[in-house]
């Protein structure tokens, strides 16, 4: 048996690209250790999460999330025991209003302001919008790769300058 904890919050700060890879980082390593699953949407300063696992680790992981300075005024908006993961394949998954794979699947259903759903709606498009990001990007896939480049040499296709 699994629980399922689906909250809300405000973001504290900024919360660009580089602030959610972060999070991901050391949310997949710390998830993939405890057993969790979960996905994220944000949007305009504020977060809908679903975070799953086994009730008693997810108790100490929602303690953590609670301490975060990341957010404030966390609303639970359901605790849901169930007997499989929403998001069995994310450790920690993310998605917002301008990622094209949200767009196609919230545009297709034409639906009202995200955080005005009811929690089953939001996690139905959240595991439509998961299934296709699945579909592209590997899960452990979160690490940036630097390309090598050879410095003595000049940039192929502009003039040099003298």
């Amino acid at each position: 048996m699994f629980v399922q904890t689906v909250y809300e919050s405000q973001i504290t700060g900024s919360f660009g690209p580089l602030a959610l890879l972060a999070l991901q980082k050391t949310a997949v390593i710390r998830n993939r250790e405890r057993g969790i699953t979960s996905f994220l949407y944000h949007d305009k300063g504020r977060l809908f999460h679903v975070v799953e696992g086994k009730p008693d680790t997810l108790e100490d992981t929602m303690a953590r999330i609670g301490n975060s300075s990341l957010h404030k005024d966390i609303k639970v908006r359901a605790m849901l025991r169930c007997e499989k993961r929403s998001f069995p394949r994310w450790y920690f998954g993310a998605t917002n209003a301008d990622d094209p794979h949200f767009k196609r699947v919230y545009g297709a259903l034409k639906k009202a302001q995200f955080f005005n759903l009811d929690v089953v709606e939001a996690v139905q498009i959240l595991q439509m919008v998961a299934s296709r990001k699945r579909r592209a990007v590997k899960m452990d896939q979160f690490s940036i790769k630097v390309r090598n480049f050879n410095r003595n040499k000049e940039p192929r296709g502009l003039l040099a300058v003298k």
